[in-house]
C-alpha cells in the first residue's frame, strides 16, 4: 500500500512541477485510468439496475373484480335498458370466465419472453 501511495505523491510532484512523463509512463497511467473507468462504469450499470428492476404495477382491480362489476351493472341495467343490461351480464360472465379459466400460467408466460 505504501509504494502505491508514494508512487501517486511522486507523480503529484510531478505534475505540480510540470515535468511531463515518458511515453511508456504516459500509457500505463492511462491505461490504469481506461481500466478504472470502466470498472467504475460496471459498478454503476450493476447498481442502477438492481435498483431500477422493471416491476410490473399493481393492477387496480382484477378480472374477476370487473366481472362481478359488470354483473351488478348489467342486472341493474336490464330492468330499464333490457338490451344493453344483458350485455353487460354476458360480458361480466365472460370475463369471470376469462380470469379463472383461461388465464395464461406464469410458466408459459416466462417461457414465451425468452
Amino acid at each position: 500500500m505504501n509504494s502505491e501511495r508514494q508512487k501517486r505523491e511522486e507523480e503529484i510532484e510531478r505534475i505540480k512541477r510540470g515535468t511531463t512523463l515518458s511515453r511508456e509512463q504516459e500509457a500505463a497511467f492511462q491505461e490504469e485510468i481506461k481500466k478504472a473507468a470502466a470498472t467504475i462504469v460496471e459498478q454503476e450499470t450493476e447498481r442502477i439496475q438492481k435498483s431500477e428492476q422493471t416491476k410490473r404495477p399493481k393492477r387496480l382491480m382484477s378480472p374477476t373484480t370487473i366481472g362481478l362489476w359488470l354483473l351488478g351493472l348489467g342486472a341493474v341495467l336490464t330492468f330499464s335498458i333490457p338490451g344493453l343490461g344483458g350485455t353487460l351480464i354476458v360480458c361480466g360472465i365472460a370475463m369471470i370466465v376469462w380470469a379463472t379459466f383461461l388465464k395464461p400460467s406464469k410458466k408459459s408466460f416466462k417461457s414465451f419472453r425468452k
